[in-house]
C-alpha cells in the first residue's frame, strides 16, 4: 500500500498527459531546428525566442495588466453565458411548447458569428472598456451551453420524473432535484466548449477594438513587427485556454464523479 502522499502523487501523474507533453516538446524542437536551418527567423519566431519574450513580458509586468483586462471581460462574459444558458435551457427543455416556440429564433441566431457583432457592440457600448467585449463573449458562449442544457433535459430518464411525480414532488422540486442533476453532464460539456470559444472571441474583440487586453497587445506587436512578442502573446492565450480547461475538468471530476465518463476515468 502506498502512503497517503504517494497515492496523491500517483493520482496526479495519472491525470497528466505525459505522452502529449512529450509530443509538444518534440514538435517544439523540430520547429526550432527547422526555422534556424532554413533561415526563416525574419518571418517566424523560434520557440526559444518566443518563450524568452513571454518570460520577459511577464517578468517586467508588460503583460500583467493585459491578462487582467482579458480575464475580466472573459470570466464575466462566461459567467453570464452560463447563467443565461442553463436557466433558459432548463425552462425550454422542460416544456415542449416553449421548445417549439423558441426553436426558430434559436436556429436563426445561433449561426451568427460572434465576431460579426463586434461593430454593433462598439456602436452600442463604445470602443473602450470591457462592455463590448463582454457582450460578444456572452453571445458566443451562450449557445453551446443552451443547446447542451436543452438536450440534457430532454434526454433525461422519464421514469425518474414519474417516480418523483407519484411521490408528491412538485414541478419546481422535480426541476431542481431530478431534471437538473440528470442534465449536469451535458451542461458541463457545453460549458467546456463555450469556455474555449469565449476566449477566442474575447481576444479577437480586443484585437479589433484596441481597447486593451492580450488581443490589443498582439495588434501592437504586429504593427511594430516584433515577432517574438507577437508569438509570445499567442502562446499565452493557449496557456490560458489550457488552464481554464484543466480547471473545468478538475471541477467536473469532483462534482460529477457519478457520471459515466468520470466514473470510467477513475
Amino acid at each position: 500500500m502506498y502512503p497517503v502522499e504517494g497515492r496523491a502523487i500517483v493520482r496526479t501523474v495519472k491525470h497528466v498527459n505525459v505522452a502529449g507533453w512529450l509530443f509538444v516538446l518534440l514538435v517544439t524542437l523540430l520547429m526550432e531546428t527547422g526555422v534556424r536551418a532554413f533561415d526563416y527567423e525574419q518571418k517566424i519566431a523560434t520557440p526559444s525566442s518566443t518563450l524568452r519574450a513571454l518570460y520577459d513580458a511577464l517578468a517586467d509586468g508588460t503583460l500583467s495588466g493585459e491578462i487582467g483586462f482579458t480575464l475580466h471581460a472573459y470570466l464575466e462574459g462566461l459567467a453570464l453565458a452560463i447563467l443565461v444558458g442553463v436557466t433558459v435551457g432548463l425552462l425550454i427543455g422542460s416544456s415542449r411548447t416553449l421548445l417549439d416556440a423558441s426553436s426558430v429564433v434559436i436556429e436563426f441566431l445561433r449561426p451568427i458569428p460572434a465576431v460579426a457583432l463586434i461593430p454593433l457592440a462598439i456602436l452600442f457600448y463604445g470602443p473602450f472598456g470591457i462592455a463590448a467585449h463582454r457582450f460578444v463573449v456572452v453571445f458566443a458562449a451562450v449557445w453551446p451551453i443552451l443547446i447542451n442544457t436543452i438536450y440534457g433535459v430532454r434526454g433525461g430518464d422519464r421514469m425518474l420524473q414519474d417516480v418523483a411525480r407519484t411521490s408528491g414532488v412538485g414541478r419546481v422540486g422535480r426541476l431542481f432535484h431530478v431534471t437538473l442533476p440528470a442534465a449536469l453532464p451535458s451542461i458541463a460539456t457545453g460549458i467546456r466548449v463555450s469556455a474555449a470559444i469565449a476566449l477566442v472571441v474575447c481576444v479577437t474583440a480586443e484585437f479589433r477594438t484596441g481597447a486593451g487586453g492580450i488581443g490589443d497587445y498582439m495588434k501592437d506587436q504586429q504593427f511594430a513587427n516584433k515577432l517574438p512578442k507577437l508569438y509570445a502573446a499567442v502562446v499565452l492565450v493557449s496557456l490560458l485556454g489550457l488552464a481554464v480547461n484543466a480547471g473545468l475538468r478538475a471541477v467536473q471530476r469532483r462534482t460529477l464523479f457519478w457520471a459515466g465518463e468520470e466514473r470510467s476515468a477513475q
